[in-house]
This record gives C-alpha cells, structure tokens and sequence, in this order.
C-alpha cells in the first residue's frame, strides 16, 4: 500500500483541504476512519477532488459529537478500537485522513498515533503557518518519531511564512512539502492551481533486505538449505506483527516467549525512549543507576523472601551459567570443594553456552558438543497431561530416584537445576507443583542448592507471576530472562538469598564472583523492565492470563478424544499437545506442515516437531486464542 496518513497539529489546521490537494495530484483513494461533528469531511473532499463513489471509502465510525473520538463516543454509550479499523483495498495510492491531532484519543490505551502505526503509511502534518506553528509542529514531529512513524513532509497552510518554514525544516529536519494559502474561493479549479508548488518527497529507495539476508545472514536453529525463506517483519503491535508484504500475523510464539505485554507496547517505549536521552549506559563494576537499582528493589519485593541479590547479564543462557558458577564458588568459598556436583532433570533445557548445555545435555539440541560440557547428573523427570492416570506413579518412581541419588551423594552435591512447571524448549513437559516442592525439600535434606530456571516461566507465563509461587518453594537462586523486558531488550538476572551473597565477601578479589559483561545492567534494559512490571498491574495481566488459560483448558479438553492429538496440557498462558504423524521428535515433518498451514491464515505458530503450542503475548483476545484453535482442527483435517 501507498500514499500518506494526513494528520494535524491540532484541528481546524486545514487537514481535509490538503486531503483533497493530494487526492487531485495523486488521483487517490480517500478515506478517513473517524468522522466527529455534523459536517461531512469526505463529502468535501470528494467535492474538491472530483473523487468518483469508486475512490472513496466512507467513515469507519460518524459520531454526532464535535469532539474527540473518545469523547464523542463517550457520549453515544459507543466503545471504539482501532482492532477493527480496515484498509480499503485499492490499487491507487490511498489518503486517509485523521480526526483532531496525532495524538486525539480514540479509546482507551488508543490514540490517532495508534491507527497510523498501524496502517503503516508515511505521515504528512498539517499545521498553521502562523506564530505558534514552531512549538506544535516540533512537538507533534517528536511526538510521531518516538513511535516510530515515518513522517514523510510539513504541509504550511495559511499566509506564508519564510521563517517559519526555515526553522521548521532546520529544527524538524523535515522537507515542508507545501505552503497552501487559503484559498478564497475554494473551489476544484483553485485547488487544482496549487498543486504547482507541492513538491513530495522521493519514495526512498527500497532496501534489498531479503537479498542481503541470503549474502550476509545466519539464522539461528535453522538449516539454511532446507529452511523456507524468512518473513520480514517491518513492525509489530499488540498481539500481531505485519511484514514487508502485507501480511498482519498473530504472533502465537510471542516471538520465542520473549513478548510479554504485546509487541511495540507505547509505554514500554516510551520508558525506552526516555531513558535513552538520559543515560544510556555506565559501566557497572564501578557504578549504579537508578534504573537498575529499582529493578532489583522492584524484584526482590516481587520474588519468594530470601531472594535478596540481583546480579544482571544478559539473556537466559547466561543467567543459568552464572547461577551454575554462583553455586560451584559458594562451596569453595565456603572452604567445601566436595561439593562441586550438579544434577539436572532429563530433557530439560537451559541454553546454549557451555555450562547451560551441562546441565541441559540431555534436551537433544547439543550432539556434537558433548567434548565441551562438564558432568551433571540426570534425574527422571514426571511429564505430565489431562488425563494422565499414571502421574502419581511415574512421581513416586522419579521421587524414589531422587532420594537415592542424595543417599548416595549428600555430601557432593552443589546444586538442583529445575524448570519449575513447564519444560519449554524439550515440548512444554509439565510437572505438577507437588513434584516441584518436593524435589526442592530432598535436595535442601541433602544440603545442595536448588537452582529454579525460570527463564521462560517468570513473569506471569504459568499463570502467577513466578511458577514457584505454585509450589510454595523459594529457591536459593533463580534465573528471569525473556519477558523481563517484555521483548524489547537483551537482559537477565540471577537472584540469590543474602547468605548466598555474603559467602562472596572478603578482603581479596578470589573470593569474588568473577563475572560480568560489557552490557550489564543497561539503563534501557533496566527501563523496559520496569515499565513492564507496571504493566502488569495497570492492566490487570494475570487475570488476562487467567483468561487465557480458560480458554486452553476449554479447548484442550474438548480435543482429547481427537485421534490426531494426545497428551493435551496447560498452565497459565500456554496450551500443548501432541500430533501423531509420519514421524515424532524435533524433526517431526507435521510441525512444518502446521506451520505453513497457520501462516497462510494470519497466525504464526512455531511446533517444536509433533509438539504442537500456543504461548501467546498476553494482550491476546480470548476471540483471538478460539481462532487459533480453530486453525488448528481444520488443518488436522485438511493435512490428513
């Protein structure tokens, strides 16, 4: 789609006029979603224009009301949402026209900046040539730029003004398109005349993103020979990302479980965008910031008691290598080296550097690198499904091993590492909370550590805001990444108990934890964090994610009698379950075919093989998650 979203400064600037203007020298399409007041914006544009009914698309929304979209629905007991505002389709260059200023509420959490990001048109602002115009357009342009439009052109309507487009052009760095006067009369033929002195910018020129990505690019967990071509995301909103081609998706995955609120979240950028003028980065040995020191207040108010110390770096394989070396030195500083082993359960995973593939060995992603990894021992691990009648048994069973291996080892071992609840990365393996706790009071008899990943669980993905909530347990250490700062941002923390912390005190550098990098605990990453917490109480996110959940559990259970699926599963914001096919495993060809068949109707799904799930950003509408579902019974039956 081509053509320009014209907005205001303010209203009254002129914003239908020049509509018109670029509808004649364009030959447009003309369309303008919110119509407020009486008066017909679109009957004069296509007066002005000579717009056949063809090139025209009336109002989404008419209210009676001169006011704000908001307000003005307010007072016809209407609820809006942009969700629902289409594009016309058409093969000309398209025209539309917002209501009031760029940043006049449609809804709430909605404003005119909103339906321009997503309709994704560049956007050309209508402002007052007069005394004034040099604060509101700079305002307006900052204001558009800090949501990531792309602001195409000024338009200058009123008596000229050779200052003020110079300093708007130098202070904006902005093109001002034109300097329309008011035309008196204003009429077809006296508009028509001043197209002469409308100058559009160049479309720039395109970017050959998909070529450079063959020459240059190596995706992860990808075979390059074998892997379709990547989709270009060119921006994302809510629950749903749009690429380079037209294509609006709803993200299923939220982006590798990293999204937490929805993707672009305006208050998370802003906290970004603020923070970014202020301070961008310090190196941490030697000091602190706010950011990061309430983020880590912030935390541990939030954490089981005990968890006291937040140590930052970087992504959730790191998290789990600092825990793993956190607990390793504990003991030495403690003056036990015996205890230098380390268990894990089977097919859990915990990241890809060499002391999280340790205690990860077993997941399956790591042939070929076992030479690199030190020893851990692998403990049975209870997966478990709705319906499954052998869940105590296989518990005892897993339980009983537990209790001989610290029997034998109690005096060895340094740490437990556990994904509490849910093993993502090996299928989205469930456990039930008992096991969790338990698991947690035997390797506590036998002095060891317990070391929860909660990389993709934290932050409210099981349904509370930590899974060990669920199981009353607080862990010695905890590892956070992913949605700790809702996506936008490379970050985690490893939280220790005090006790922990203070094994690493001393007079001489030995005895301290010998880690870090260059990005630690990055005021932006810090600033996302925190905005995200806020999120979660502003908008009610765990019982949007309550919501969810019933929905999975909903449908889940109504296809456990399906022949295709088995071993159907919940918690929180994920659902799972099983698909019988040609084959099983990481490598299963029906993941693939899923994939392709959820693609082709505006969802992107991710199945690890014959794993088929769903972990969607939270914003997600439960109308949304029943579609997805939806998708997913008619392609067992078309892919039969």
């Amino acid at each position: 789609m081509n053509g320009y979203f014209v907005t205001g400064t303010d209203t009254g600037v002129g914003k239908t006029v020049l509509s018109a203007l670029l509808c004649q020298a364009l030959n447009a399409h003309y369309f303008k979603p919110f119509q407020t007041g009486q008066d017909s914006d679109t009957d004069t544009v296509v007066r002005l224009a000579g717009l056949a009914p063809s090139r025209v698309t009336p109002p989404a929304v008419h209210l009676d009301a001169p006011l704000a979209p908001s307000q003005a629905a307010e007072k016809q007991a209407q609820t809006l949402d942009i969700a629902f505002i289409a594009l016309p389709h058409t093969d000309r260059p398209l025209i539309v026209e917002g209501a009031g200023g760029a940043l006049v509420p449609i809804a709430p959490g909605q404003d005119m900046a909103e339906l321009m990001i997503r309709f994704g048109l560049p956007v050309i602002v209508a402002a007052r040539s007069g005394l004034g115009t040099l604060n509101h357009t700079l305002l307006t342009l900052e204001a558009l730029r800090l949501r990531g439009l792309d602001v195409a052109g000024v338009a200058l309507i009123g008596e000229p003004n050779p200052e003020n487009r110079r300093d708007i052009e130098r202070l904006g760095k902005i093109p001002v398109i034109i300097e329309l006067p008011v035309l008196d009369p204003l009429t077809p033929e006296t508009l028509r005349a001043s197209q002469a002195s409308l100058t559009l910018p160049p479309k720039p020129e395109a970017a050959d993103v998909a070529g450079w990505d063959r020459a240059n690019v190596w995706h992860p967990f990808t075979q390059a020979r074998t892997a379709p071509a990547p989709l270009q995301a060119v921006r994302g909103r809510g629950s749903r990302l749009f690429t380079a081609d037209g294509l609006e998706i709803v993200d299923l995955v939220s982006s590798w479980w990293v999204n937490a609120h929805g993707h672009a979240h305006p208050d998370v950028a802003r906290a970004i965008a603020r923070q970014a003028s202020v301070l961008e980065q310090a190196l941490f040995a030697d000091f602190t910031h706010e950011p990061a020191a309430r983020l880590a207040h912030e935390l541990c108010a939030l954490l089981p008691g005990g968890l006291e110390r937040v140590f930052f770096s970087d992504n959730g394989s790191t998290a789990v290598e600092v825990a793993v070396k956190m607990a390793h030195q504990y003991w030495r500083n403690q003056g036990r080296p015996e205890r230098n082993r380390f268990a894990a359960f089977e097919g859990g995973y915990h990241g890809d550097t060499v002391g999280a593939m340790s205690v990860g060995l077993t997941s399956g992603f790591y042939k070929g690198f076992e030479p690199l990894t030190f020893g851990v021992d692998f403990l049975p691990y209870p997966a478990t499904w709705h319906g499954d009648e052998s869940v105590e048994e296989k518990e005892n069973r897993a339980l009983a091993v537990l209790t001989n291996y610290f029997t034998v080892h109690a005096g060895t071992v340094a740490g437990v590492v556990l994904e509490p609840l849910v093993q993502g990365a090996s299928g989205m393996r469930m456990a039930r909370p008992g096991f969790v706790a338990a698991v947690a009071e035997l390797t506590r008899r036998a002095g060891g550590l317990v070391i929860f990943d909660e990389v993709m669980t934290g932050f409210g993905r099981t349904g509370t805001m930590f899974a060990c909530e669920q199981a009353g347990v607080a862990p010695d250490i905890i590892c956070l990444a992913k949605g700790l700062t809702c996506g936008f941002l490379p970050m985690s923390v490893t939280v220790a108990t005090d006790a922990i912390y203070q094994a690493f005190l001393g007079e001489g550098f030995d005895r301290a934890l010998a880690h870090g990098h260059s990005f630690t605990a990055n005021p932006l990453g810090c600033a996302a964090a925190l905005a995200g917490l806020t999120l979660f109480q502003e908008e009610s996110t765990l019982s949007r994610i309550a919501a969810l959940e019933r929905v999975h559990k909903a449908r889940l259970t109504a296809l456990a009698d399906h022949p295709r699926l088995h071993m159907p599963r919940w918690r929180g914001s994920i659902g799972a379950v099983n698909v019988t096919g040609e084959s099983q495993g990481y490598e299963a060809q029906i993941g693939r075919r899923l994939q392709l068949y959820f693609r082709e109707r505006g969802f992107y799904a991710r199945p690890m093989g014959d794993v088929f799930y769903i972990l969607p950003p939270y914003c997600l509408t439960q109308d949304e998650l029943h579609r997805a579902y939806d998708v997913l019974e008619d392609g067992l039956r078309e892919l039969a």
